[in-house]
C-alpha cells in the first residue's frame, strides 16, 4: 500500500480562504443586525400607536355627540372588493348619524383631534 505524501497544497485553508470566509461571515452579521434594528424599531413604533389608540377609545367613549342628522336614509349597494363596480340596492335604513371629535395628545407630544362618524340611535 503506497503511502499518501503530505504536500503544501493539501496541508490546509490557505490565507485567501481564512480571509473570505471572515468577510463573508461579517457580510452575515451586517445583515443580521439590520434585521434586528429594524424589527426593534418596528416594535417601538407598534407600541406608540397602541398606546395613541388607546387614548382615542377611551376619549371616545366619554365624548359628547357634536351633531345629529335625524332620520337619514342609507342604502346599502351590491360591492365587488375594491369598490370599482357598483351593482343593485342590497337594503336601506333610516337611522340617525352622529358626530363626535376626539381630542388627545400623542405619543410626540403634540395635540391631535380625529372625527368620528357613527349611526344609530342617539336614545
Amino acid at each position: 500500500m503506497q503511502q499518501i505524501k503530505k504536500t503544501r497544497a493539501n496541508a490546509g485553508e490557505t490565507l485567501v480562504e481564512v480571509v473570505a470566509s471572515i468577510f463573508i461571515f461579517l457580510i452575515l452579521m451586517g445583515i443580521l443586525q439590520g434585521a434586528i434594528s429594524y424589527s426593534s424599531n418596528a416594535l417601538k413604533e407598534n407600541k406608540k400607536i397602541r398606546k395613541d389608540n388607546a387614548k382615542v377609545i377611551e376619549t371616545l367613549q366619554s365624548a359628547d355627540v357634536t351633531s345629529v342628522k335625524e332620520g337619514e336614509n342609507i342604502t346599502f349597494v351590491a360591492a365587488n372588493t375594491n369598490m370599482t363596480v357598483l351593482g343593485s340596492q342590497v337594503f336601506s335604513t333610516s337611522t340617525d348619524l352622529m358626530k363626535k371629535v376626539v381630542d388627545y395628545q400623542g405619543s410626540d407630544g403634540k395635540e391631535k383631534q380625529i372625527t368620528f362618524y357613527l349611526y344609530g340611535s342617539t336614545k
